[in-house]
């Protein structure tokens, strides 16, 4: 069904509900409010990836406790100039959340330490998880997975081959990532995205052993984080975060424990009802994860994340679907509505909003009823 007016809309069956998602698109215009778009962005069926980077989670995910604030596109130096390093902002309401962004920079040996050579001049920078730090150390790998991995690879159908003790759960599609001291870190690239608070330096190059990267500098970014990354993998079933030997758990610096993004107890051990949770369904990165749910008609601000303005200041555009459902059986039911995403195409100027509201029917329906639920959007 599309929902009427233009958007997109998807119904599903679930143990917990009959629900419904609606996705609808707006342009930014000048006078920073946003119109309804001509062209409308489909609802994301399925997770979309390129390599290893994690790129679009599902947009039909219902029970979302919060809502997800994702920004794709570019970070830009200002008028077309150039810049050696600069920050870029998202403002949702009064909060906001910055990036470090510097231009191409490499591992060099100086007196015999090992030293980051000077940003390059850059134009624009890509909103990728491959500009942040993290991947994969290639040279420790073969060692690492020797007693792991490679013994599992006869008797495992599916592919393995992004299966390594060498990545950095945080984002293994980074880059500036380094298990083990080696000489042939010389030249190899560093991350372009950092977190200013959190930043890599040279005395923190090297993690020293694979179970320390909880240690290491963060991943930052405004895009979706997979559900196989830490934090997000918090809630997908972590135990308890692996640590080096020799680190007290009840006093490890762990940057997301620290900031209340993660219970203390992923260090201690957590019982299996803690486990898994519906935070697990939000994918944004922490900082723009909003509880409760945002109403739709909230300011935002995006600094240097638009080719023609340093900041680009626009409201969200307040309108609310109304959904119906009617179950098999039952008379229609009005449900209401909540904003799970809020996605923000920064070279495009376009903004999607997804929404989902569920009913409860009296009897459970599987996904073999969805083609006899009848069902209405309208905004």
């Amino acid at each position: 069904m599309t929902a009427d007016r233009g958007g997109a809309a998807a119904i599903r069956a679930h143990s917990r509900g009959i629900a419904v998602s609606v996705k609808r698109s707006y342009r930014l215009v000048p006078d920073g409010t946003c119109a309804l778009s001509g062209t409308q962005v489909p609802l994301v069926e399925s997770v979309l990836t390129e390599g290893a980077d994690f790129v679009h989670d599902l947009d039909i995910l219902p029970f979302k406790p919060a809502t997800d604030v994702v920004v794709f596109g570019k970070v830009h130096a200002a008028a077309g100039r150039t810049a050696r390093e600069l920050r870029a902002r998202v403002r949702v309401g009064a909060r906001q959340h910055a990036i470090q962004v510097k231009g191409p920079r490499r591992v060099v040996r100086r007196n015999g330490s090992w030293a980051f050579t000077d940003p390059e001049p850059f134009r624009e920078i890509p909103l990728r998880w491959s500009q942040a730090y993290g991947g994969i150390d290639r040279w420790a790998r073969p060692a690492l997975d020797a007693a792991f991995v490679e013994p599992l690879k006869p008797w495992i159908d599916y592919d393995l081959t992004d299966v390594t003790l060498a990545a950095y759960p945080r984002n293994p599609a980074g880059c500036g990532y380094v298990v083990r001291e080696t000489p042939e870190m010389e030249g190899m690239e560093l991350p372009t995205i950092e977190d200013p608070d959190d930043p890599l330096t040279p005395g923190r190059l090297v993690a020293g052993h694979h179970d320390a990267w909880p240690l290491q500098p963060v991943a930052a970014g405004f895009g979706f984080v997979a559900y196989t990354w830490f934090p997000r993998w918090a809630c997908c079933g972590l135990d308890q975060l692996p640590l080096p030997p020799g680190i007290d758990r009840g006093s490890a610096r762990v940057v997301e424990v620290e900031r209340g993004q993660v219970p203390r107890d992923v260090l201690t051990g957590r019982p299996l009802e803690r486990r898994i949770s519906d935070r697990a369904g939000n994918g944004a990165v922490p900082q723009l994860v909003f509880e409760p749910h945002l109403r739709g008609d909230e300011e935002m601000a995006l600094e240097n994340l638009d080719a023609r303005e340093a900041l680009l200041e626009f409201r969200l555009p307040g309108e609310r679907p109304r959904i119906a459902i009617r179950p098999l059986g039952e008379g229609e039911t009005e449900a209401p509505p909540k904003l799970m995403s809020v996605i923000v195409d920064a070279e495009r100027r376009l903004v999607s909003l997804v929404w989902a509201a569920v009913v409860v029917p009296k009897y459970p329906h599987g996904p073999e009823n969805v083609p006899q639920i009848a069902y209405r959007v309208a905004f």
